[in-house]
């Protein structure tokens, strides 16, 4: 019986010893038991976005750089990176996450499909604009993008 109550005791403090999973410590003045958050919209105006090969050429596309200085190195190795595009879908606005593609059609008949998506590395997330055609006289319209980090 002493040996059952002491095998017992034994479990319960090696349970209680363990830690969760790792967070990161000092980063918000706590621990490192919780996870972080970071959460921001960035809009990429119609201007800002810049032409990737020559106009209307073969894998031609646009892309466009925003600098995050909460996208550090563990974010990155270790973390997640989540975008969403903003939309409005039957008068409401909603996000949808990227990559995303939109299928097109003008009164010509003429079909297309227009990509979203985005890279990233430490400090920077880039968003892609792509057409399935690779027309890309037009600059993509001003676009509103959220940005959710978590670690």
């Amino acid at each position: 019986m002493k040996k059952l109550l002491f095998l017992l005791l034994g479990v319960a403090f090696l349970f209680a010893s363990c830690e969760g999973p790792p967070g990161r410590n000092g980063f918000d003045g706590l621990d490192g038991a919780e996870t972080y958050w970071f959460v921001d919209d960035y809009t990429i105006y119609s201007n800002e976005w810049r032409l990737v090969g020559d106009e209307d050429q073969l894998n031609s596309y646009y892309r466009a750089s925003i600098t995050i200085k909460e996208l550090d190195w563990e974010i990155y190795k270790f973390g997640h990176v989540l975008c969403y595009m903003y939309q409005t879908v039957n008068n409401r606005e909603v996000q949808t996450l990227l990559n995303f593609s939109i299928p097109k059609a003008n009164d010509k008949g003429e079909l297309w499909t227009e990509t979203y998506s985005y890279e990233f590395s430490q400090g920077q997330i880039t968003f892609n604009f792509r057409c399935s055609d690779f027309w890309t006289n037009n600059r993509p319209p001003t676009t509103k993008f959220r940005v959710v980090l978590n670690y």
